[in-house]
């Protein structure tokens, strides 16, 4: 991953601590807090790796507790996705979120994905083709996060690279009664769960993409070596705009901060 896309989740993560997303029309349904538990000397700041069984699987995922946690505050969550062939730990190292979450304070997960991969609903990726059941992973694992820290369950997120954000996407439409918002990067909707994607509640949404991206088609159809399809980048953010709610979109260019000079056209949904 290039350091201009480490740049850009850096910055995509602190828009969604901050409630900045291009989808903002959201009706959140009220969840009851549940209590910090109680710490315990397992419980610090810094990083672990933790691992899980789900359906008879050892699951494995970095976790990041930023200095300022104590367990008297309930902290947002962000659970980061790889992409395929990367894991939990390259993740961390090539996003930086550490340091973000740092500054911000929230926790990061990073879940490792089985072989190297997302089942996010279609192509040839071996947790597709082994029929890995990771929805019902990502549910566990924030489960057992709400369970061990202070999580504010009102202000969980995720994001993903490429698979990962097939994965991301993928959760949007099965997690939405967890997740208060997703934000792909370089990857949009699978065309075979879009037609029976239906939220259980509007979720923020952010999509980044760049419109040369040679693995992930920008103008959608099929998936460099994957096998699966996707939807156009459009078509991806009208689908969760109308999902949403949002009113009809508006374009502006932002300023080029590329040394490449590149043009960036942000398109937001909503007020």
């Amino acid at each position: 991953m290039s350091g201009k896309k480490t740049l850009v989740i850096a910055i995509l993560l602190a828009a969604l601590l901050l409630g900045i997303f291009a989808v903002r029309r959201i009706l959140i349904r009220s969840r009851m807090p549940a209590p910090p538990p109680p710490m315990g000397s397992q419980i610090r700041q810094g990083d672990f790796h933790e691992s899980l069984t789900v359906d008879g699987r050892t699951r494995t995922y970095l976790l990041h507790i930023p200095a300022g946690y104590t367990g008297a505050t309930p902290l947002p969550l962000v659970l980061a996705f790889h992409g395929y062939g990367g894991n939990g730990e390259r993740m961390a190292e090539v996003t930086q979120l550490d340091t973000l979450a740092d500054q911000e304070n929230f926790i990061v997960a990073y879940p490792d994905g089985f072989e190297k991969s997302w089942n996010h609903g279609d192509g040839n990726r071996p947790a597709v083709a082994a029929g890995v059941d990771d929805v019902k992973f990502v549910r566990t694992l924030v489960e057992e996060l709400e369970r061990k820290l202070a999580i504010d369950k009102e202000k969980i997120f995720a994001t993903g690279f490429s698979n990962g954000a097939l994965m991301t996407e993928r959760l949007g439409c099965e997690l939405a009664d967890v997740l208060a918002g997703i934000a792909p990067v370089s990857g949009s909707m699978p065309k075979n769960i879009a037609s029976s994607c239906s939220p259980a509640r509007p979720i923020r949404f952010q999509l980044i993409y760049g419109v040369a991206d040679p693995l992930s088609p920008y103008l959608g159809g099929a998936l460099k070596s994957d096998g699966g399809e996707v939807l156009s980048a459009k078509d991806t953010v009208a689908f969760w705009a109308n999902a949403n709610e949002c009113s009809s979109p508006k374009e502006e260019k932002l300023p080029v901060r590329a040394d490449d000079g590149t043009s960036v056209i942000q398109t937001v949904y909503g007020s």
